[in-house]
C-alpha cells in the first residue's frame, strides 16, 4: 500500500472495525528503503486490526493478481473487497466483489476504479448489509481526510523524481 492508501484502509478499520474486517497487506518494493525491515514497521502501525502481512520482494503475489484482474503488469496499490465466504481455491486468487487501484496508465486498469475512499466505503457497506450505518455524514471525505494525514505523519517523504523512477521500474518488471 502506498502512503494514502494506508491510511484509507486505517480508516476504513477504524469506522467499521466492529463489523469483522479482516485485512490482507502485501508489501512489495516499490520505493527507494523499501524492504522487509521497512514493511514490519508499517504493518506495525496495523497492530490493533485484524491483518495479516506478508512481504513480497519479488511481486509473486502482484503477478498472480495482474492474471486475475487482467492486467499488463504486476501490481501493487489495489484494493480488492470480497463478500463473507469466498474462498481460495486452485492456483488464481478469486476475483474481487470489488476493486480499486491506484496505478498509472499503460497498465490495462480502469481509470473509472481509480481509488476513491467515498465509493470504496460504499461498496463495503453494500457487502456488510443494509443495516450498517457509519456515524460520519460524509465518510468518503473522513477517509480521504485520513489517508493525507497519513501522508504529513509518515517520515519518508519522496521526490516526484522517485516515484517517476518507480513507475517505470514497476513497468520493466
Amino acid at each position: 500500500m502506498c502512503q494514502y492508501g494506508q491510511g484509507v484502509v486505517r480508516g476504513i478499520f477504524e469506522v467499521f472495525g466492529a463489523y469483522d474486517l479482516k485485512g490482507f497487506a502485501v508489501w512489495v518494493p516499490m520505493m527507494p528503503g523499501d524492504n522487509a525491515q521497512f514493511a514490519s514497521v508499517e504493518a506495525e502501525t496495523f497492530k490493533e486490526y485484524p491483518m495479516v502481512h506478508r512481504w513480497d520482494p519479488e511481486f509473486l503475489l502482484g503477478e498472480l493478481y495482474a492474471r486475475t484482474l487482467k492486467l499488463r503488469t504486476p501490481v501493487w496499490d489495489v484494493y480488492l473487497l470480497y463478500a463473507s465466504g469466498v474462498t481460495w481455491d486452485g492456483n488464481e486468487p478469486p476475483q474481487p466483489t470489488f476493486w480499486m487501484h491506484q496505478l498509472t496508465g499503460g497498465i490495462g486498469a480502469d481509470w473509472k476504479i481509480l481509488l476513491n475512499p467515498t465509493t470504496l466505503s460504499q461498496e463495503l457497506m453494500k457487502l456488510l448489509g443494509s443495516g450498517v450505518q457509519p456515524g460520519p455524514a460524509d465518510l468518503g471525505f473522513l477517509l480521504h481526510g485520513r489517508g493525507l494525514m497519513n501522508l504529513v505523519r509518515e517520515r519518508a517523504q519522496y521526490t516526484l523524481e522517485e516515484i517517476r523512477q518507480a513507475v517505470e521500474k514497476s513497468r520493466e518488471t
